[in-house]
């Protein structure tokens, strides 16, 4: 799965876009990019009868203290907006917003495949197992660098999780969920990295280190696994 992914939200109609994000991606202001947006709605109506079927809705955001309200765009309001703008970096994110939207299309057929699939239904249960105890084995961490000192340690929940995701090539996302798209050979490789955390934590706290190395060593453990996987 590629970070591209993160270009695009999912929500219940479907899958969406903001201008806050694309402004920041084209190197523009975000006011220009929604005045033409603004300039563009009266004219949807005009491109739905030539088979388009452009949606927005509107959304208050908030972006490194500033809020703002953005235009939520699907595909085909995306393309027709996009297409007003000719930079050269312009274009160059035209198609990465396209293939985030492509991608995360492709996923969430994959979920509701997945859904009815007895063989994926049952290397998800094993997975499943795979990551209660993990979970355990990083409740134990938790106390184990509270035990040393830390006072943010209940975070280490994810941040191994999204360690062990980044390691894999993964991009975390919360619709639809991350696990739930995911094809057999990906769940696989999963359990197989969930269970090296697992015992990477429990050996290392077993020689006494220092939380802090705990963690980077598991982090550098699991990069090394994702790297070998990319090589075989």
């Amino acid at each position: 799965m590629g970070d591209n992914m993160e270009l695009v939200e999912v929500k219940k109609d479907g899958v969406y876009c903001d201008t806050g994000l694309i402004a920041r991606k084209f190197g523009m202001q975000h006011a220009k990019v929604a005045q033409a947006m603004e300039t563009l709605i009266p004219k949807l109506d005009d491109f739905r009868v030539t088979g388009f079927h452009p949606k927005f809705e509107t959304e208050k955001r908030e972006y490194r203290g500033s809020k703002y309200t953005v235009y939520l765009l699907n595909r085909d309001c995306f393309i027709l907006l996009g297409m007003r703008f000719d930079t050269k970096t312009a274009r160059k994110w035209q198609g990465q917003f396209i293939a985030a939207f492509n991608a995360m299309e492709q996923r969430i057929l994959l979920a509701d495949t997945n859904a009815t699939d007895l063989q994926w239904l049952g290397q998800r249960e094993q997975g499943k197992v795979a990551r209660i105890e993990e979970t355990d084995v990083i409740k134990d961490f938790v106390e184990y660098a509270t035990a040393q000192g830390s006072t943010s340690a209940q975070f280490y929940y994810k941040h191994l999780t999204n360690a062990t995701y980044r390691a894999l090539g993964l991009m975390v996302q919360s619709k639809p969920k991350l696990r739930d798209t995911m094809n057999l050979y990906e769940i696989s490789e999963l359990l197989l990295a969930e269970r090296l955390a697992k015992n990477a934590l429990k050996k290392y706290m077993g020689m006494g280190r220092n939380y802090k190395d705990i963690y980077e060593s598991v982090k550098d453990d699991l990069l090394s696994f994702g790297t070998g996987l990319k090589l075989t």
